[in-house]
């Protein structure tokens, strides 16, 4: 009863309360977008190593199980950190929309509000296709995000095999759903049929799967 007879302004938190919940906030966000980056990274090495130890004592493949069972494990981590920079980017302030003509093609630094990497495609699919790294686990993972108009189109993502290696690149439609290529020289050799041979190709092939709202 004491409270209804307090003004609107009293009976909001004070202040400092909120500003230290935004900054605990913005605080638990960086630190869980760095341990993915850094699990990402972990992944990576593990693999590495495996494959290096494979070839000092001449090991064969693993079992196809286990090596499916590897493959799943490594994109449902995949999956999360992409489910995290999302987050992440969601509940970030928007970056301001710069001058054209100050804007370079691609940019390599990070910014306050803005992305790490942005690669202008224009001149590949037309005006207003991009392809953004928002964060560095986008960048230690091969991950770009494509966008049309500001509209998130889907991702593409250069894999690698239990070796370590580099090979194909996977596509995902903007609602998340696998984009597999058919037979022919988009595809990645039969090894690994759901994968693009190159990025080129897993993008053009996301931007053909995306209608704008």
């Amino acid at each position: 009863m004491r409270n209804e007879n307090l003004s609107p302004r009293a009976r909001e938190p004070d202040e400092p309360s909120r500003v230290r919940a935004t900054v605990e906030g913005r605080a638990g966000v960086a630190a869980a977008r760095d341990e993915a980056a850094h699990a990402l990274d972990q992944l990576d090495t593990a693999r590495r190593r495996t494959a290096r130890a494979r070839r000092e004592t001449g090991a064969g493949a693993p079992p196809p199980a286990q090596e499916q069972r590897l493959a799943e494990a490594a994109h449902a981590l995949a999956e999360a950190a992409r489910e995290l920079a999302r987050a992440v980017r969601d509940c970030g302030p928007r970056p301001a929309p710069a001058a054209k003509a100050a804007s370079p093609e691609r940019t390599g630094r990070q910014t306050a509000a803005g992305p790490l990497v942005t690669l202008d495609l224009a001149h590949r699919l037309g005006p207003g296709w991009r392809l953004y790294q928002f964060t560095t686990a986008d960048r230690d993972a091969h991950r770009w995000h494509l966008r049309h108009d500001g509209h998130a189109a889907g991702t593409v993502t250069h894999v690698l095999n239990l070796r370590g290696r580099r090979t194909g690149w996977e596509a995902y439609d903007a609602r998340g759903f696998r984009l597999r290529p058919e037979p022919g020289p988009d595809a990645y050799p039969p090894a690994a049929p759901r994968l693009w041979s190159t990025r080129t190709a897993a993008v053009r092939a996301t931007a053909r799967a995306h209608r704008c709202p």
